[in-house]
């Protein structure tokens, strides 16, 4: 099961899980908004949200999604919409932070379960939505498997690899953010930093959106 090239995979996936994007952003909003546990459930999201596009791409469906720019595009313009929806809801927490300390205490005494469900449902979708993680996963994944091998078992066998890269890259990105966090609580403080990385995540949607 594990490809000859197996050490090569390891470099490039774990490279391509560092490089900053809307999943990375993800972690650090809502890591900013909750702490270390808001991003690390954020990330078991995100990194679940890859066996789906192993799952339609061992079924030969990332295929047709390669190949139907109609598809494509319709998919990617509801990613990029989702994604700019929680930058604006990330600028509008930052303006009731800033007007109101009260903000801290409206925001803190939501329910724990609801924070960790809304965390993990953010971090599916901005994933699942993103039809370029299928595209990838088409184009990527078949230079790392054997046509001897059954191509369910190896598409899933990497795609565990690169979820506990990604989950293990970005739960260090959630510690970071999360003492950084409690060393920066100041409600005015808190703002700037919901705002940018509000404006950040609206930034990377148009992108997305603008993106051939």
């Amino acid at each position: 099961m594990i490809p000859d090239n197996f050490g090569e995979f390891l470099i490039a996936i774990t490279i391509l899980a560092m490089i900053p994007g809307a999943d990375t952003m993800m972690v650090i909003r809502n890591s900013i908004r909750g702490g270390f546990t808001d991003g690390a459930i954020t990330s078991v999201g995100i990194c679940s949200g890859l066996f789906f596009h192993a799952t339609i791409s061992g079924c030969g469906l990332a295929l047709i999604l390669y190949q139907s720019a109609q598809l494509y595009h319709f998919i990617k313009i509801i990613g990029a919409f989702y994604i700019v929806w929680l930058g604006f809801q990330n600028l509008w927490d930052a303006k009731k932070r800033y007007s109101s300390a009260k903000g801290i205490e409206e925001i803190s005494a939501r329910s724990e379960t609801l924070r960790i469900t809304r965390s993990l449902r953010e971090g599916v979708l901005s994933n699942v939505l993103n039809p370029k993680t299928a595209v990838f996963y088409i184009t990527f994944m078949p230079q790392f498997m054997s046509s001897g091998s059954n191509p369910i078992t190896q598409i899933f066998f990497l795609t565990s690899i690169h979820f506990c890269i990604s989950f293990i890259w970005q739960c260090l990105l959630a510690s970071i953010v999360g003492k950084a966090k409690e060393v920066v609580s100041a409600p005015k403080s808190r703002s700037y930093i919901e705002a940018t990385a509000g404006s950040i995540l609206i930034g990377l949607g148009i992108k997305l959106a603008a993106t051939e």
